[in-house]
């Protein structure tokens, strides 16, 4: 491990157990093993929720990790400066209550997180590398406005899941020489 691992923030939608947010944030909060010895080169050092149920999880590993939770993701990125203080940002807009579109899609705020965190970077004078958890947005429209807005700032931009490694139930058991016509 670094001797100063990277501070990022985290910027969930809601933090409860088993969520996303717990999946990846939790790893950096935790440990990868749950025992705080095999930790990433990261150090939560904000976090902005954006709903707080009844079963967050939040504000006790919050406390727990002395990271600050700000009202708004300008004062997450900047730790409550003038600057963007961190050198990564985590977006995770899966899970919480939110509207439906007319074809059944939560409407989770992904592109207005990532039009907050691209407003911080322009005040703050630099940009730094983001991570969306998921696809960009429900909407072609929205994913492609956060692209385009990635390429314009020149931010550093991934996204992705971590389903395609989750355990398999029941398991697939794919024999040495099988032929494969497909796979999802």
């Amino acid at each position: 491990m670094l001797a100063d691992p990277k501070p990022v923030a985290a910027i969930v939608t809601e933090y409860r157990q088993n969520s996303h947010a717990d999946v990846i944030v939790g790893r950096m909060l935790e440990g990868y093993d749950f025992d705080g010895r095999a930790r990433p080169d990261l150090r939560v050092a904000s976090l902005y929720t954006d709903q707080v149920p009844a079963t967050d999880w939040s504000r006790a590993l919050a406390k727990k990790h002395s990271v600050p939770i700000y009202e708004s993701i300008e004062g997450a990125i900047s730790l409550g400066s003038e600057r963007v203080a961190v050198d990564g940002v985590v977006i995770i807009g899966e899970h919480g209550s939110y509207a439906t579109n007319a074809v059944g899609q939560q409407m989770y705020p992904r592109r207005q997180f990532f039009e907050q965190v691209t407003d911080a970077f322009e005040k703050g004078g630099r940009v730094v590398p983001v991570f969306n958890d998921k696809h960009l947005a429900y909407n072609w429209s929205d994913a492609k406005w956060m692209y385009d807005r990635s390429l314009e700032l020149m931010i550093p931009f991934m996204a992705g899941s971590s389903l395609p490694l989750t355990w398999r139930r029941p398991p697939l058991q794919i024999h040495m020489g099988t032929r494969m016509s497909e796979a999802v």
